[in-house]
C-alpha cells in the first residue's frame, strides 16, 4: 500500500491547528485560566495525541511496510527509521500516555504541571510534524 498524501496533509493540518489552539490558551498566565480553559487544553491534548498516533500508524504501515499494533510501537518504528529522534519519540510517547490518563483517570491530572510542560517545549511538536510531512512528500 502507498502513503495517502492527502490523508497525511489533512492530519498534519489538524495537528498544527490543535497545537495553535493550545498555545493560544496557554499564552495567558495559569492563574488567569478558567476551568473551561483547562478542560479545553485537556480536550485538545487528546485530539493531538490521536492525530499524532494516526499519522505514525499510517506512515509506519504504508511507507515503511511495518505492522505496529499500537501507536507507541509506531512511534518507535519512526524513530528506528530515523524519521524522528529518540528524544522526539520519547516526548510523543509521553503525550500518548498523558492522553490515556486524560481519558481514563482524568481526576488524577495536575493541570499546572501540564501547563508548565506546554510552556517549556510544546512548539517542538510542529517541527516533528513538518519533518514527517517532508518525508511523505518525497515518496
Amino acid at each position: 500500500m502507498s502513503v495517502d498524501k492527502e490523508y497525511v496533509k489533512k492530519i498534519t493540518v489538524e495537528i498544527k491547528d490543535t497545537v495553535h489552539e493550545i498555545l493560544v490558551i496557554t499564552s495567558r498566565p495559569f492563574d488567569d485560566l478558567s476551568r473551561s480553559d483547562l478542560m479545553a487544553i485537556r480536550y485538545y491534548l487528546i485530539v493531538l495525541a490521536e492525530a499524532l498516533s494516526s499519522l505514525a500508524l499510517h506512515i509506519a504501515r504504508r511507507a515503511l511496510g511495518k505492522k505496529p499494533l499500537t501507536p507507541i510501537e509506531a512511534f518507535r518504528i519512526l524513530r528506528d527509521h530515523h524519521l524522528i529522534t529518540s528524544e522526539e519519540c520519547d516526548d510523543i510517547i509521553k503525550l500518548v500516555r498523558l492522553r490515556n490518563l486524560l481519558v481514563h483517570r482524568y481526576w488524577t491530572i495536575d493541570d499546572k504541571r501540564i501547563y508548565d510542560n506546554i510552556k517549556k517545549n510544546f512548539r517542538e511538536l510542529l517541527g516533528v510534524v513538518d519533518k514527517i510531512a517532508r518525508y511523505v512528500q518525497v515518496l
